[in-house]
């Protein structure tokens, strides 16, 4: 029985060499910016939210606790324990940004390569996934090491979706058992991974009745329990969960979630195009019925059906994201979707639609969707670069204050604090900037 996604190997030409190399020196261009870019504005202090974790990260707080303690909605138990371990390794808060990048220039790498062993030889529209990775309108992800939260997320989704792809009744406990994992690892990777856990969890169930129908069933109870492990997490996920005091009330009309969940999925191809976030929307939503249609025409084959649930079960949880952000943004009213932060999350989207038409041999919509990602490419660069360069200067401005032995208490009344992204942190700096001198770290150090 053959797979259409594993075509006979075609002799390798030097036309598909020198593409293959041709694929491979953008992606080492664009991940060497991309790494400049968080250590030339990466500055080894905390950003934003990091300023709450400092006296965790120093020891002056328990730090095991803080592990299932809530960060707004989230609770982040992985996260939050490889960015304690890079800090306690490194003591230095640049580590989280560089793991980032890091992270997404493997996963741009590996997807380019799939996507070219899908289709049997590269092509030119593979680009499209280090372009649409690596650029920096990225930024607020990239300058808070925090934000491993949310690569993590893209990284685990995106390998659901390989496995999704690839999963025939022949490697079905294999690939379940790999799915059930990463599952397990999105759900422990904060609020955000939980929208995944019924629509992957129903799909593991569906894998594991195919295994037990072979006469596996040992291997079937294995899946079924990896199944049901991330639904028992989720309703312990909300034991003592309580609302965010600083958040308004979840929204209850339809019309504001369906406003800002729009938003956060037009952020998939970045922020460089939240002026016309409506129609990347609108083409978002083009894409979606066009690759579900496809996918349900496949259904017909019954070597297709374990794939065919896998990709919708893997898009209904990142939708679900978008959809759960809308009701916890929508009172704020419109433009709360618009944050280069909730890119990463909903990325997922276009990879999977991407790698399914390559799969089935169709080469259009993979080509306009890296014509997106190149057209979106500049803009995003500039916003990123923009908010970099402000960002350093606030940093600049805060070293040179601390230098002085300016006090805390006095830093946070001064004018270009008021202004600077760290405006809202005013109580956690005042704590912060004690304990970071007498730790002597980065900027604070004497």
């Amino acid at each position: 029985m053959s797979q259409t996604y594993t075509p006979p190997a075609q002799a390798t030409s030097a036309s598909n060499e020198t593409l293959r190399w041709a694929l491979l020196g953008v992606w080492a261009v664009l991940s060497l910016g991309a790494l400049g870019f968080v250590t030339a504005i990466g500055t080894n202090a905390p950003y934003a939210d990091e300023w709450e974790f400092v006296p965790v990260l120093l020891g002056a707080e328990p730090q095991h606790s803080w592990l299932w303690e809530q960060h707004n909605e989230h609770r982040l138990p992985l996260p939050r324990a490889i960015y304690l371990g890079l800090f306690k390794l490194t003591r230095d808060f640049r580590a989280g940004m560089v793991l980032q990048v890091v992270t997404l220039s493997a996963l741009a790498l590996g997807l380019m390569r799939l996507s070219a062993r899908l289709r049997g030889n590269p092509h030119w529209s593979d680009v499209f996934f280090p372009v649409s990775l690596l650029h920096v309108g990225h930024w607020e992800n990239f300058v808070m090491g925090y934000q491993i939260c949310f690569v993590f997320f893209a990284v685990l989704v995106s390998g659901l979706v390989v496995l999704a792809l690839q999963i025939t009744r022949e490697n079905a406990f294999r690939f379940g058992v790999w799915a059930g994992v990463l599952l397990a690892m999105l759900a422990l990777s904060g609020g955000s991974g939980l929208a995944a856990v019924p629509p992957v969890s129903v799909w593991l169930v569906f894998i594991a009745i195919v295994v037990w129908r072979e006469g596996a069933k040992g291997k079937a109870a294995i899946l079924l329990l990896l199944a049901v492990l991330p639904l028992v997490y989720l309703g312990v996920y909300f034991v003592g969960y309580e609302r965010p005091v600083h958040h308004k009330e979840p929204s209850s009309d339809p019309l504001a979630i369906l406003r800002v969940g729009s938003e956060v999925l037009a952020m998939s191809v970045g922020i460089g195009l939240s002026g016309v976030w409506w129609a990347v929307f609108a083409g978002m939503l083009v894409l979606g019925i066009a690759t579900v249609s496809l996918l349900v025409r496949r259904w017909k084959e019954p070597a297709e059906r374990l794939s065919v649930i896998g990709l919708i079960a893997v898009a209904l949880g990142v939708v679900g994201v978008a959809v759960a952000i809308g009701v916890g943004r929508g009172a704020w009213g419109g433009g709360m979707g618009l944050w280069s932060r909730y890119s990463l999350l909903v990325w997922p989207l276009l990879a999977a639609g991407y790698l399914v038409w390559v799969k089935f041999g169709r080469k259009w919509v993979p080509i306009v969707l890296c014509c997106v990602a190149a057209l979106a490419f500049p803009t995003n660069m500039l916003t990123g670069m923009a908010e970099g360069a402000m960002i350093k200067s606030e940093y600049s401005a805060l070293e040179a204050d601390v230098r002085l032995g300016i006090s805390a208490e006095q830093i946070v009344e001064k004018e270009e604090f008021k202004r600077s992204h760290q405006a809202s942190q005013k109580e956690r700096v005042i704590r912060g900037i004690p304990l970071l001198r007498a730790a002597g770290i980065g900027i604070f150090r004497k």
